[in-house]
């Protein structure tokens, strides 16, 4: 007999997997390297990683609007959460952002882990997309630190190519 593997542990996979490719892109910064940006208009790789935690945080919230109210009509949160790490602090420390990751990651692995399996069908309405269902928007956060994984090594190679 086969087991079918539930979409939570398919898409928790997939979130873990583009977390630690985006984890081992920061790992490659030195401590004063993290600070830095080349412009005004440019983020700094803590800020990069800080706004994963507010993404985290924003999508959680969606995550639960689409389960608690039929057929939601959710905001562009590629227009919201830049918005909110703009306006945010930045963060004092690498270590505090890091910790703020962990645990918004793991609220969303709880919440994900105890959704029955009718749940990930559930549609909405995206303000970019148009229709969707639940499981799309979810597996769009793995794709979306696999996108910011590749923007810290274009920074990175900048740094390099001009000696940051």
């Amino acid at each position: 007999m086969t087991t079918s593997e539930s979409s939570f542990e398919k898409v928790r996979r997939k979130m873990v997997h583009a977390r630690v490719e985006f984890m081992s892109q920061l790992a490659r910064f030195s401590t004063a390297e993290l600070m830095q940006r080349f412009s005004s208009e440019d983020w700094s790789p803590l800020q990069l990683a800080h706004h994963l935690y507010i993404t985290d945080g924003l999508v959680l919230e969606q995550f639960q609007r689409v389960q608690n109210e039929d057929n939601p009509s959710l905001p562009d949160t590629s227009q919201v959460a830049p918005e909110l790490t703009r306006a945010s602090e930045t963060p004092a420390s690498l270590d505090s952002v890091l910790a703020g990751m962990a645990a918004r990651r793991e609220e969303l692995f709880e919440y994900l882990s105890n959704l029955p399996p009718d749940a990930w069908q559930r549609p909405f309405h995206h303000a970019a997309w148009g229709a969707m269902k639940f499981y799309q928007m979810v597996n769009v956060l793995p794709q979306h630190d696999q996108q910011h994984a590749q923007q810290l090594a274009n920074i990175k190679a900048r740094m390099q190519e001009h000696n940051v």
